[in-house]
């Protein structure tokens, strides 16, 4: 891997094209890359919009906030709104954050956003209150393990804690993190047979099988859907990837006894490292699920 190269795969989940998220390359206060969300969002053509100086893409009333921000940005900001201008000069909002990344003696911004027309169209999808509620509660109510709502926020503080160890460049990091997504396939088949008490015991029996197989510096939560989410932080070789792959596997492969039911699982297992395969626990997470291995 070259260390000065802008365009270096290291960037992770944004140069392989996998997020939805605006995301663009600032060196020398100039575009270097844009991916395909942010080339989507400004509506204009990639080639066009690279080498172009980053306040011709900004709105004139957010000018004087990005050039401040990029002489006096030395770590991840927080969100803040941001304006920018379309090549047919409409103006597109976003809730945008700047990540400062030092690659040899250059100092190479990272602009990444999310579109609020995206955001206020996924508001109006949970129409009622039960739903948004569902969305933001931090404790899942059947299992009381986090849901994603908690279980991103670990992961983006687990991925500071890497960034602020290797001093901002990714190409540093010696301790990673890898989240893990376990599908279980058949819950559905077991309910419909068996009834919803044997899906429930069957949750809780693996639940408590996983807590007893994680350290206790790891996270476990529960989606909505049949699958559990993995967080491993700090880990110095990834040999220990496979080892805690086959620890989790032997979890779902032991027979569970209901009754006088024994109920036999099959499962899948994604995994994503930090920052090998992305630099955001939302792309950690899609790429995980895009890249299953069964397991009978």
């Amino acid at each position: 891997m070259v260390e000065n190269n802008v365009n270096a795969p290291h960037l992770g989940d944004y140069f392989l094209e996998v997020t939805d998220t605006f995301f663009c390359v600032i060196k020398d206060e100039k575009v270097s890359y844009l991916n395909e969300a942010a080339v989507r969002l400004l509506g204009g053509n990639k080639q066009a919009l690279t080498n172009q100086h980053i306040l011709n893409i900004v709105a004139e009333a957010d000018k004087n906030l990005i050039d401040e921000k990029l002489k006096t940005t030395t770590k991840r900001s927080d969100y803040f709104p941001l304006r920018l201008r379309t090549p047919t000069e409409a103006v597109v909002h976003i809730n945008a954050r700047l990540i400062p990344i030092f690659v040899g003696d250059d100092k190479i911004f990272m602009l990444e956003g999310y579109n609020q027309a995206d955001v206020m169209v996924l508001e109006k999808k949970n129409k009622t209150l039960e739903e948004r509620l569902s969305h933001m509660s931090p404790i899942d109510l059947e299992t009381h393990l986090p849901t994603p709502v908690l279980f991103n926020d670990r992961v983006d503080q687990a991925i500071l804690r890497a960034l602020r160890e290797a001093r901002g460049v990714l190409t540093n990091i010696s301790s990673f993190l890898t989240v893990v997504v376990v599908n279980v396939l058949d819950l559905q088949d077991i309910e419909q047979k068996l009834g919803p008490d044997a899906k429930r015991y069957v949750l809780d029996i693996l639940v408590s099988r996983f807590k007893s197989t994680i350290r206790s510096v790891d996270t476990i939560a529960k989606p909505p859907e049949d699958s559990f989410y993995f967080l491993f932080e700090n880990i110095k070789d990834k040999n220990n990837i496979q080892i805690i792959i086959d620890r989790l596997k032997n979890c779902a492969n032991i027979p569970i006894l209901y009754k006088t039911q024994s109920i036999a699982l099959k499962i899948s297992i994604g995994v994503s490292i930090y920052p090998d395969n992305g630099t955001s626990p939302v792309t950690l997470l899609k790429w995980a699920k895009l890249n299953p291995t069964l397991d009978q």
